[in-house]
Order: structure tokens, then C-alpha cells, then sequence
């Protein structure tokens, strides 16, 4: 009896354990193990194996947004330092924020490719670092530091041009009963200047009631004042008769009263040449210490009818 051929390697059984992924027929060329000659055998494999060998390490699985590697961030500030937002090709890892007052704040929650913060008056923000993959990026902002407008207005009967009420005086600017209840707000734009002798000047007169019945006691507002960088920080009310008032924009000049003694000499101010007026005087100052002022030049007339 013959004994038993062996067979070479090609002819081994693959293990069944292997995981396949189609049948397919597979050729084998090489020496006949009988006759050997030349011999292409084909061989009914269950499948292809799908890796190129079986002992090959399998690959690694790629992590969608996995963050290792650089990012393309932009950052921007606004309301004078006080907002901040930034963008990221990538999720923000973290972004840490430097205050001007010396703060620190370090947000690492974001995990988002955008981020935006609103801040209000005294968050004003030094710098910003954004880190967002590899990519690590620092934002300064510089304040704008714009000038405040200051706006003055008086409580003041309407302007309906009736002699009980307010209208234009004869020798340019405005004239208001003081006996008429006061229910309208009145800036110095709304007062005639038209080159008469008393242009952008208010009068008060006091013509219909007995003198008693006339209040001296002006009501002021400084409230329509503004600020392009929103950091309004003192206002200061002159009277023009040695006294005034001040405090912070915390407590705007909403309504400020103050009492007036109706006599010639009263007031020291001066407008178009003419002394004795009462010029009131309205000064707004922001953060960076800018200033701006708005007047109200005013007298009174009248004020003992017969």
C-alpha cells in the first residue's frame, strides 16, 4: 500500500472561526504532490477572507471630531469690551476669559464650534484665549472710548403756543406760564433761536394768578443722556444760583427737583450778553473720564404782576 501523500502548505484547511465576506473560487499553482510536475489546482474556498492576513492587527477606528489636530479660529468683541464671541473650524475645547478688572473666568463646557458671551457695564474684557483642537488662539480688544452725549430736559407746560401754556417769545425764545400744570419735557432744541436778542433762552412768567399761586420749584432730567460704549459713570446737575447736585449713573437724574428764588440777581449765569440768568448746566462723565455738558439758560419775568 502507497503510503499517504502530504500535502504542502496551500492545501491546509483554513479554520472556521475566521470571518468572511463572499464565496469565491480560489487557484493555487505549484508542484503535483504524485507526479511532481507542474500542477494549477482550483480550490472551492467557503469565502475571501477579508483581511490580506490572518495574522495582520486590525485598524484603528477614526473619531469623527476627535480634536487632534489644528483648528482655524476667529474671535470678535463688541459693546466696548464687554461682549465677546468666537467661531472654530472645530468644538471649543475651552475658552478663558481676562477681565479688566483682574478677573479670570475659564468656561470648559462649551463643546460646541461657537461661542458667545454678553456681558454688561463693568465686564469689560482684557483679552481672550480660545483653544479649540491643537490650535490655541489669543484675542486683545481695544476700547473705542467714545465720547458721552449729555441731554437736558425741563418739566414745562405743553408747547401749544396759548398764552396759558408755552409759546414763542417775541424777542426769540420761549415763554412758559408757571402757574400751568407741568406735564411735558422740554430740551433746549425745542426752545426758538431764531437772532432775536433772547434766541435759545426760556422765560418764565407768572401772569395770571395772584404770585402765590406761581411755583419756582423746577423738576430737571439727565436720563435721555447716552454713551456710545454704554459706560456713563457720574452726572452733576449746576443750578447757576450757587448750589447743585451730583451722584453716579447707578441713580440717574431722573427727576431732580429745585427750588428757585424769583428775583433779579438770584442766578449769576449769562446768555447772549444778558446776566442774572440761570444757567442750568447738566455734565455726564463715562469710565475713561470723558465729559460732555448740555445747558438750559432760563429767567423770570414777571414774577409780581400788578
Amino acid at each position: 500500500m502507497a503510503p499517504a501523500a502530504s500535502f504542502p502548505d496551500p492545501y491546509r484547511v483554513v479554520p472556521q472561526d475566521v470571518v468572511f465576506a463572499a464565496r469565491s473560487p480560489l487557484y493555487w499553482s505549484g508542484e503535483d504532490p504524485l507526479t511532481g510536475g507542474p500542477r494549477m489546482s482550483r480550490l472551492t474556498m467557503p469565502t475571501v477572507v477579508l483581511l490580506a492576513s490572518l495574522g495582520a492587527a486590525p485598524a484603528a477606528l477614526a473619531v469623527p471630531g476627535g480634536g487632534k489636530s489644528a483648528a482655524t479660529i476667529t474671535g470678535a468683541f463688541a459693546d466696548s469690551c464687554r461682549d465677546f464671541a468666537a467661531q472654530s473650524s472645530k468644538d471649543i475645547s475651552f475658552v478663558e476669559l481676562h477681565y479688566a478688572g483682574g478677573g479670570v473666568v475659564k468656561d470648559e463646557t462649551i463643546d460646541d464650534p461657537d461661542f458667545a458671551l454678553d456681558g454688561g457695564p463693568g465686564e469689560e474684557i482684557d483679552f481672550a484665549t480660545v483653544k479649540s483642537g491643537t490650535t490655541i488662539e489669543e484675542f486683545a480688544c481695544e476700547p473705542t472710548n467714545a465720547s458721552p452725549e449729555a441731554r437736558l430736559e425741563m418739566l414745562t407746560p405743553p408747547i401749544d403756543h396759548t398764552l396759558e401754556t408755552c409759546d414763542n417769545f417775541w424777542a426769540g425764545g420761549l415763554w412758559c406760564e408757571a402757574s400751568t400744570p407741568r406735564t411735558a419735557w422740554t430740551n433746549r432744541d425745542q426752545v426758538p433761536d431764531d437772532g432775536g436778542n433772547d434766541s435759545g433762552l426760556f422765560h418764565w412768567f407768572c401772569q395770571f394768578p395772584p404770585p402765590a399761586q406761581c411755583s419756582w420749584t423746577m423738576t430737571f432730567r439727565g436720563t435721555g443722556s447716552s454713551d456710545p460704549d454704554g459706560d456713563l459713570a457720574t452726572w452733576s446737575l449746576d443750578f447757576s444760583d450757587g448750589t447743585s447736585v451730583s451722584g453716579t449713573w447707578g441713580s440717574p437724574p431722573a427727576e431732580v427737583t429745585h427750588a428757585y428764588a424769583p428775583w433779579l440777581g438770584a442766578c449769576t449765569g449769562v446768555a447772549n450778553g444778558i446776566p442774572n440768568l440761570c444757567v442750568v448746566t447738566l455734565t455726564v462723565t463715562d469710565a475713561a473720564g470723558q465729559s460732555a455738558t448740555d445747558t438750559m439758560p432760563m429767567g423770570f419775568l414777571d414774577v409780581t404782576p400788578d
